[in-house]
């Protein structure tokens, strides 16, 4: 959500006319008509301003919360140096399969027997 730059003397001056038509004893659209404000834009400041009043006394509220902890972990890296693959295969039409020494034989079987039936197809 974006944070709105509030205007604190438009605030203030729709509070007061909001404070006026309270005492005033007329609808809406007689107050603003005599006020010479836009109906939709008193609706709106009142509603607004009956939010900002909520909104400030539900955090007055509020319990202290004791400050958050980062969301992160602190990490240390052992091995900064990528090892390199120990076995490549150079497959048709100039791809290059690196693997790690690591792999197992039966693993290694499989890659090999996919990329053969590929080949044939």
């Amino acid at each position: 959500m974006a944070t709105k730059m509030r205007d604190a003397t438009k605030e203030r001056l729709w509070r007061e006319a909001v404070k006026r038509f309270a005492r005033s004893g007329l609808s809406v659209r007689a107050f603003c008509r005599q006020e010479n404000l836009l109906e939709s834009a008193f609706y709106f400041w009142r509603r607004e301003i009956a939010c900002r009043d909520e909104e400030t006394q539900t955090r007055a509220k509020a319990p202290r919360r004791a400050p958050r902890q980062p969301d992160f972990l602190p990490v240390c890296v052992t091995e900064t140096v990528a090892r390199p693959a120990s076995i490549t295969l150079e497959l048709a039409g100039g791809r290059v399969l690196r693997l790690p020494d690591a792999i197992p034989a039966a693993r290694l079987a499989e890659i090999v027997a996919a990329l053969e039936a590929e080949a044939r197809q």
